[in-house]
């Protein structure tokens, strides 16, 4: 794909919901690592002040005494083995000061406050940091009174420190592992559930898509469509009501037109047929102008075409109708008309009337265009898919491959000129293509071998039927 191409291509939504999914989820994941580091964290701290506030509050009962040494406001110095015991398992160092920052008892190594500024609040935490080697301490400072006398006490722990760092280690070896994993899962699945979410737009999509001159009375289904989307797609309906309502009031003009053309058209042909030669140049204008009223009453009516389930043509019979009926214009022009192919009846599935115009519109061009003393063919066939085919075949002038793609648009009048120098509207081929739209089927052009054109009308493949007949043949080239 060219660059170009690529910067005209439009925006996938499913694409930019699925890059703001990814950008959620993993915003989404990483704040979830930080609130659970966050909660670890506090939940730590506060585990943390529990134990060293509990480690106080032993130290307090041992310092205060027994009730008799309250009343006398001394502290007992000399703690118990059992609490001393207990600050060694929990890797505890304390210290005790006055209110003069003067330390009264302290655990082993302890020469002073842990904190020195715990004296103007009387209750706080705080670190003492890494010194001489010694990991960083969390501490927490407890005021007591003692006889009248504010005393701190102050519990350190450097143990507790590496409790958070083993539990987040922990947590990250046995569960960290599966976030990434579990985000992708996540947007995977997300993926999933909005790509079915899409489906009714898609649905929608697919039947816009098959809207088309020939369908304007199609809407775009309303049930089961989101809510977010409903108001879209009624918009769009209402939207198709208005063109059809306009297409409907041109086709009926159109159609009126083309009616109330015809009797004048006709009276002034009956008058110029009364005045003889000197009218001749005149009405061949005047036939040119009914054989263009007749088409654009064709196309009214193929717009309101329904066929019914049982209307069924013999192709063979249309054949020799269609042929029976231009033989004349054949014969006047120098040329013959023939069918060709079995001779046993090829029904298909459709209107007699627009396919007997569609064929004659074929045969008529092919007469046209068609060198004097030539043939005009007309070969029924199967191909080998078990589809009909009718095939009009003339020895003319061609079209080009450029322009092929050209001859069934309306008012084309392109490609090549007609054997007898007339021109036509440019619509006989345009009335054939939807001819054969309307009956499921398709009409093709190529050339014929040793030069013309052949056009093929190709219907949809109807059931077979065992018959002791000639069996038709196949599609081939020119008779």
């Amino acid at each position: 794909m060219s660059a170009g191409a690529k910067e005209n291509r439009p925006p996938s939504l499913l694409a930019a919901i699925a890059r703001w999914l990814v950008l959620v989820t993993l915003l989404a994941v990483a704040t979830t690592a930080l609130l659970l580091y966050v909660e670890f964290k506090g939940t730590h701290d506060r585990m943390r002040q529990r134990t060293l506030s509990g480690v106080a509050r032993v130290i307090e009962k041992a310092i205060r005494g027994p009730d008799d040494q309250k009343k006398d406001g001394r502290l007992n110095t000399d703690l118990p083995e059992s609490v001393r015991a207990m600050l060694r398992v929990n890797a505890a160092s304390f210290a005790v000061v006055d209110g003069n920052d003067r330390l009264l008892l302290g655990s082993d190594g302890v020469d002073g406050p842990l904190d020195p500024s715990a004296t103007d609040r009387p209750r706080n935490v705080f670190r003492v940091p890494a010194q001489n080697g010694e990991p960083p301490l969390y501490g927490l400072s407890h005021r007591i009174t003692v006889g009248g006398q504010p005393y701190w006490i102050q519990v350190a722990s450097a143990e507790e420190e590496l409790h958070i760092e083993w539990l987040l280690e922990e947590f990250v070896e046995h569960f960290g592992w599966i976030w990434l994993p579990f985000a992708l899962v996540l947007i995977l699945v997300n993926l999933v559930i909005i790509h079915r979410g899409l489906r009714p737009l898609r649905r929608a999509s697919a039947r816009a898509a098959a809207i088309g001159p020939d369908s304007v009375s199609e809407r775009l289904p309303e049930q089961g469509m989101p809510r977010e989307v409903l108001p879209l797609v009624r918009a769009v309906n209402q939207a198709l009501d208005r063109l059809e309502a306009g297409y409907e009031a041109q086709r009926g003009f159109i159609a009126d037109a083309a009616h109330e053309l015809r009797t004048p058209l006709a009276v002034l042909d009956a008058h110029l047929a009364l005045i003889g030669t000197p009218g001749a140049p005149i009405r061949e204008d005047v036939a040119g102008m009914a054989r263009l009223v007749d088409q654009l009453l064709d196309l009214a009516r193929l717009d309101a075409l329904r066929i019914a389930p049982d209307d069924m043509v013999d192709l063979a019979r249309l054949a020799v109708e269609v042929s029976a009926h231009l033989a004349p214009l054949a014969l006047g022009q120098g040329r013959l008309i023939e069918v060709v192919g079995d001779d046993r009846p090829l029904p298909v599935h459709g209107a007699h009337d627009p396919l007997f115009r569609a064929l004659r519109n074929l045969v008529e061009n092919a007469v046209c265009h068609a060198p004097a003393g030539s043939t005009v063919s007309v070969e029924l066939a199967v191909s080998a898919t078990g589809e009909p085919v009718l095939r009009v075949i003339d020895r003319g002038p061609g079209i080009p491959p450029d322009m092929r793609a050209h001859v069934f648009e309306r008012f084309w009048q392109g490609g090549r000129d007609r054997a007898d120098g007339s021109k036509g509207a440019g619509l006989g081929l345009s009335i054939v293509a939807r001819t054969m739209a309307a009956h499921g089927g398709s009409v093709s052009v190529e050339d014929t071998p040793g030069g013309g054109a052949s056009f093929t009308l190709h219907f949809p493949p109807m059931q077979r039927r065992t018959d002791a007949g000639r069996p038709i043949p196949a599609v081939s080239g020119a008779p």
